[in-house]
């Protein structure tokens, strides 16, 4: 497992981030499984892992570089290769979430610079 403490307050930053674009989340209850949140709505579903790095990520970074531990746990789940997977990644200084699909040979951001247009009326 990738060393560390488990960034509590980014995870539930990322609750609340989900929310906001309609998802709804379920915190992982197996502590064996490399993945923070499994979130969710009628037309979609994802596992997230949440991480934070101190360090400006500079916009030529490669991210298998910069997180290759995280990445080949991500890529190890037990779950279908087909299953979409995302590293939801933010530097102490940035306020914006990078969101990182991880497939089994690359890994592509989804660049967005905040939540689709749906709000959920539930979200807190």
């Amino acid at each position: 497992m990738t060393r560390g403490k488990k960034p509590v307050a980014a995870i539930d930053e990322a609750k609340k981030f989900a929310e906001k674009m309609g998802y709804q989340w379920l915190e992982n209850p197996d502590p064996a499984l490399a993945f923070d949140l499994f979130i969710f709505k009628p037309e979609a579903a994802c596992i997230v892992r949440v991480r934070q790095t101190r360090y400006r990520i500079d916009p030529d970074t490669i991210y298998e570089k910069l997180i290759p531990d995280d990445i080949r746990e991500v890529r190890a789940l037990p779950f279908p290769p087909w299953f979409p997977k995302e590293i939801w990644l933010r530097t102490q200084h940035e306020r914006a979430w990078r969101r990182l699909r991880i497939h089994d040979l690359s890994v592509g951001e989804i660049e967005w610079w905040g939540p689709d247009d749906y709000t959920n009326p539930h979200a807190k």
